[in-house]
């Protein structure tokens, strides 16, 4: 990997050399000369397109390995994020000795994190909660702190973390270079460059359109009770190397999971009330190629970083149309090829033009294959691997087991096709079509979408406020990350002197109050319930508790 006028650490060049890199993208040929001269930078660049290196390389040049004290702080939305770039940095930084990078951020044992803090660690990367409280603890200290990095800005906007944001660079009292990554620079954003960066040099290497051009979409019209059937289909069909399958609910998820383990396909889940832990080693099978089929929510799947994904499936259309844009933003990653397939039911095609308005490019309608067509690929998959092993790798030994199973009198037809029956299972369902029918659908027109608002809501008290240090975006966040909930459906929230409220969209009352028992927000045990007081016009009751049952007087959920 060359960087016009940049001659590159020999063991960051020897670590880029193993990991593949050799030719930079645009975001690194801009972005890692201008960071390296020390300039604050606004990198406007789409996922998948190196960003990590074009920050995270310049970094390591900058690290003074002498001093065990934290350097840089990357700041990132979600927990999956902050492990697959804090592993980015160990990649790349493999050969330079006396570098450590920790990766910090909720959901863990805090202990853990702590104690590799105290060992010492130049790079920290972390979800903004987490950072706080250590930092509060003392544990990181922000003296030597050259640069900060705010990585996917809007989305952590978009959760409640600006607060946060602003409290962590206030904390720094002294001049510090501030890199900001962000796909689009909302007002939130505008005013963090203003009070943070110091003339700040703009890179934007965005893609044409909202969608990448490497992404082939298209759609098929099916009854919801023939996706799974339709789903199975397109993946036999299409055989892509690692698919990525996007539900709409947990329940979802865990539903076609079972369906497909029960078909015998090699898959797994990640969804929010899968543990951490699990949900980031079934990543790295998945990254690895152990698993083949990934099913997921919109929610746990944010921010993840899976370079070789070479389709992603909508076996459910998703509500938002920027769900969908960051659904297939997943493949067709770095210039590669990607296909996405959308299985939208009569009910969900309106939602199909919707995207199309906000793309603003129209979605190609496709028909499931066919039974005989499924059979016919497989079929052709494994003469391809048969003429394989026999060009390519020799039969070896196994020319002794052949010998033997001739000598029980069969013909060699007979015996290979009984084989092939053991090793392949081929479709032996009746033909179907499952491709549904509906009127023609209207040409879509490229007018404005407009966004959505949270329709049938509902009010909730928290019985933390001010007084307990409690912010909106602690708020948000905790009730965003522990109950698998996208934060836009998360309406205002009001924080007073000993307690909250907050409006949530009906659909997520019984996840908000059943996951959030026992849950804590900053240390502190957090109770939940439906508000019973009256709004105000602006949304809110007053500020004495007026109206409002507390658990001792009645109230049969809380958490």
């Amino acid at each position: 990997m060359k960087i016009e006028n940049v001659n590159l650490n020999e063991n960051i060049q020897k670590a880029l050399d193993e990991m593949g890199f050799e030719n930079s993208t645009q975001i690194q040929q801009e972005a890692i000369p201008v960071i390296l001269e020390g300039k604050d930078i606004i990198g406007q660049s789409n996922t998948g397109t190196g960003k990590t290196a074009a920050f995270g390389i310049p970094i390591l040049e900058k690290i003074d390995k002498d001093l065990r004290l934290p350097q840089a702080i990357v700041l990132l939305p979600t927990r999956e994020l902050a492990v697959q770039v804090a592993n980015e940095f160990r990649k790349i930084g493999k050969y330079m000795d006396g570098i450590k990078t920790v990766s910090v951020y909720g959901g863990a044992d805090i202990r853990d994190q702590i104690n590799k803090l105290k060992n010492g660690a130049q790079i920290i990367v972390g979800t903004p909660g987490r950072i706080i409280d250590l930092i509060d603890r003392k544990v990181i200290k922000l003296s030597e702190l050259k640069v900060s990095v705010l990585d996917e800005a809007d989305e952590m906007l978009k959760m409640g973390f600006r607060e946060d944001i602003e409290l962590i660079l206030d904390k720094v009292n002294h001049t510090t270079q501030t890199l900001l990554f962000s796909a689009t620079i909302p007002d939130g954003i505008s005013k963090i460059i203003k009070k943070f960066q110091n003339n700040p040099v703009i890179i934007k290497t965005m893609r044409e359109g909202i969608t990448a051009k490497e992404v082939k979409q298209s759609y098929f019209l099916v009854k919801h009770t023939d996706k799974v059937e339709a789903l199975t289909r397109i993946i036999d069909t299409y055989t892509p190397k690692l698919t990525l399958v996007f539900c709409n609910t947990k329940k979802s998820v865990d539903d076609l999971y079972d369906r497909l383990i029960e078909k015998g396909y090699n898959c797994d889940k990640i969804h929010g009330d899968i543990k951490q832990t699990q949900r980031l080693d079934t990543l790295n099978k998945f990254n690895n190629g152990v698993i083949d089929v990934l099913i997921a929510t919109d929610v746990a799947a944010r921010g993840l970083d899976i370079k070789e994904v070479e389709a992603v499936i909508n076996y459910e259309v998703p509500g938002k149309e920027d769900y969908y844009v960051h659904r297939i933003g997943r493949t067709g990653r770095a210039g590669r090829e990607g296909s996405s397939f959308t299985l939208a039911s009569g009910k969900e095609i309106k939602k199909i033009e919707n995207i199309e308005r906000y793309t603003k490019k129209q979605i190609r309608k496709r028909s499931v294959p066919t039974v005989d067509k499924v059979n016919e690929v497989k079929q052709d998959k494994f003469i391809r691997n048969i003429v394989d092993v026999i060009e390519k790798d020799g039969v070896g030994e196994n020319r002794v087991l052949a010998g033997k199973l001739m000598e029980k009198g069969y013909d060699a037809e007979t015996l290979i096709a009984a084989m092939i029956k053991k090793l392949v299972k081929f479709d032996s369902s009746a033909e179907r079509d499952l491709n549904d029918t509906i009127p023609e659908r209207k040409k879509f027109t490229r007018t404005k979408g407009s966004s959505r608002d949270i329709g049938n809501s509902v009010r909730f008290h928290v019985n933390l406020g001010k007084k307990q240090g409690i912010r909106p975006g602690d708020i948000l966040g905790a009730i965003a990350g522990e109950c698998d909930i996208p934060g836009s459906d998360i309406g205002a929230i009001e924080i007073l002197e000993n307690y909250s409220f907050f409006n949530a969209s009906s659909e997520h009352a019984d996840a908000i109050l059943g996951r959030m028992e026992g849950s804590q927000i900053k240390g502190k045990d957090v109770v939940v319930e439906i508000s019973k007081e009256k709004k105000s016009k602006s949304g809110f009751g007053g500020s004495s508790d007026r109206g409002f049952r507390h658990k001792s007087q009645g109230f049969r959920k809380k958490y």
